[in-house]
């Protein structure tokens, strides 16, 4: 690649301009702009960024570089795809073209959008697809906004797609890598993943096609899914994608607040309506990587969730996440059995009302709890503040804290000393034991501490509660902990149950005390803290605990090794190996599959 390129590139993609359309700049001086890093955790803004010299730089992590640099360390990119974004922005013809840049990635985000022009012709001209066009004419969809989002329908036969794409050029290995695909049962060959679906195409925020999500169009069937979406893939992460955030991005930043549905249709129609600073989140709990991501845009979030979000364990801990990024939260209260899509429908003046009239989270767990409660009650009284002072334990601010321990005092009539001292142990229970191992082990960055911490809580219910061994045994392997204590531990815990097909925690810790005390105090450890943790709780409270937990702990572990072949993938392009991709390609589907069994 010509230097000239990469020289013209940088005269015309401003440093500032670029960056601020990630995160929020504040004026620090002439032509100088500071925020708080995006790549580490601080409250004190240490990044920088100079319009002049065209560089930015993190004086608290060291991080610093030019516009490359910063789109390669944000999008996760090489050299080559923020090339090819930035040349695009800057609207400079490059000279040639890398063999790079024409990496698997480039390939499959091509098939996706042929596909997505595939399936947007089939549901605008095909005559089998006038059932579709009636539907959507019912919901009160304007032609206008299927041409917008492209809409699409996926024709109910095995492989219409997967044909039109091999007549294309496309190679099926690749289109099935795409998500498109599925391999057939019995022989070989390929049939289509979305069929008799209603398709919409998903975004990343340079607009390239990473994938779809289908609704179902025909009758209910048992086994068939209401919604399905695109299977992980190199160029598709669900838990790193927002619907609509391409289009809402600007007018997120431009209104200082983003609008979080659940829904495809909620977030498409409320765009219809004019509002359009909202992004779906495809009905599942806000992950880490989400909310990072709105937060680039601002740091106000408004929930709008169909169901009662008391009861709503998924999108409380969405909320949670988004408490833990520092995001300010409001939940927009909608008539009861009402979604977006329904309420705009009806009177779209009510929507923007109801984002305008959003309630404060806070405030909403306050009043729902509150509702429930008969506070001249003790026992209500000791359930209400149970429930809100964990609540209270997740903000990330010790002002809001003592704000709600405050209110919650004085509406229980109760000290607020005594509300403090329960908050603490609450708190103490959130922490990490202190580690049992030696001094000068290395402290593991925060993404393992918290897994760490699940493990341990997951194996103490092992101990304390034999009852729940036997799912943990079938349904976690010792390498899925990663934590190599606990896999120890883990693997004793196994041996002990297998050999006498019961669990007697006395006899294990009294076998173990002799054949590794280490261990057998470690365990003791993790016993007495679940004890503690889970004393008072149901049966089926636990087993919830342990279903959820395994089930996070399994993801963990093939998110990491997904993270090492995208490298060793990465790598192997560069050095131009196709023996070495096509291995870690089908490394990579295969652990992505599995990844996308676990519901």
């Amino acid at each position: 690649m010509a230097q000239d390129n990469i020289d013209e590139i940088k005269s015309k993609v401003d440093v500032v301009d670029l960056i601020q359309e990630f995160i929020q700049l504040k004026p620090a001086g002439t032509n100088n702009f500071k925020a708080n890093c995006p790549f580490h955790h601080e409250k004190t803004p240490s990044f920088m960024v100079s319009r002049d010299k065209q560089i930015w730089h993190c004086f608290g992590c060291g991080e610093g570089g030019d516009i490359f640099g910063f789109l390669m360390k944000m999008e996760g990119l090489e050299f080559p795809e923020a090339l090819r974004i930035l040349a695009k922005k800057a609207g400079v013809q490059l000279q040639y073209q890398d063999p790079a840049i024409s990496n698997q990635k480039t390939k499959l985000q091509d098939i996706c959008r042929a596909a997505a022009r595939f399936y947007h012709k089939v549901l605008v001209d095909h005559p089998k697809a006038k059932v579709v066009r009636d539907y959507l004419k019912g919901r009160q969809m304007k032609d206008m906004t299927i041409e917008t989002w492209q809409l699409g329908y996926a024709p109910e036969a095995w492989d219409t797609l997967n044909k039109y794409l091999v007549q294309k050029g496309y190679n099926e290995e690749d289109i099935f890598l795409a998500g498109l695909s599925l391999k057939k049962d019995r022989g070989v060959g390929y049939i289509d993943r979305f069929r008799n679906r209603l398709m919409f195409p998903i975004w990343d925020i340079h607009g390239n096609v990473i994938g779809f999500g289908g609704r179902w169009l025909g009758e209910d069937k048992e086994g068939v899914a209401k919604y399905i979406n695109s299977p992980q893939t190199l160029i598709y992460d669900k838990s790193r994608v927002l619907y609509g955030i391409d289009k809402a991005r600007q007018d997120i930043k431009k209104e200082k607040l983003a609008v979080v549905v659940e829904g495809y249709m909620d977030c498409i129609s409320s765009h219809e309506a004019g509002v359009t600073n909202v992004v779906a989140s495809s009905g599942t709990a806000l992950t880490p990587e989400q909310v990072r991501l709105l937060k680039r845009y601002s740091i106000n979030v408004a929930f709008a969730f169909d169901q009662d979000l008391a009861g709503d364990n998924a999108a409380k801990r969405g909320i949670e996440v988004a408490w833990q990024e520092e995001i300010s939260t409001k939940i927009i209260r909608l008539p009861q059995g009402k979604d977006p899509d329904e309420l705009i429908k009806k009177d779209p003046a009510q929507w923007p009302a109801a984002i305008a009239k959003a309630q404060s989270i806070m405030e909403f767990y306050f009043e729902s709890t509150l509702a429930k409660a008969d506070l001249d009650n003790v026992e209500d009284k000791k359930k209400v503040a149970k429930i809100l002072l964990n609540i209270i334990s997740k903000l990330a601010d010790p002002i809001e804290q003592t704000h709600y321990i405050q209110k919650l005092a004085g509406l229980l009539q109760v000290e607020e000393e005594i509300l403090r001292d329960k908050l603490g142990q609450i708190l103490n229970k959130q922490k990490k034991p202190v580690s049992e191992t030696k001094g000068d082990d290395k402290p593991a960055p925060k993404y393992q501490d918290r897994f760490a911490v699940l493990a341990e809580r997951i194996i103490g219910i092992a101990l304390t509660a034999p009852v729940n061994l036997t799912y943990i045994i079938d349904h976690l392997l010792p390498e899925e902990i990663m934590e190599d204590k606990l896999v120890r531990l883990y693997k004793n815990i196994i041996i002990h149950y297998t050999k006498k097909q019961v669990f007697d925690y006395k006899d294990f810790i009294k076998t173990m005390a002799v054949e590794d005390s280490d261990l057998a105090a470690y365990a003791e450890v993790l016993s007495l803290r679940s004890d503690h943790d889970f004393s008072e709780e149901e049966d089926e409270f636990i087993k919830q605990e342990v279903v959820g937990g395994v089930k996070d702990l399994k993801r963990h572990s093939i998110q990491v090794k997904l993270v090492a072949i995208q490298q060793k993938l990465s790598q192997s392009e560069k050095a131009n190996d196709k023996e070495a991709i096509d291995s870690y390609t089908q490394e990579f589907s295969k652990l992505s599959a599995e990844l996308n069994k676990i519901s």
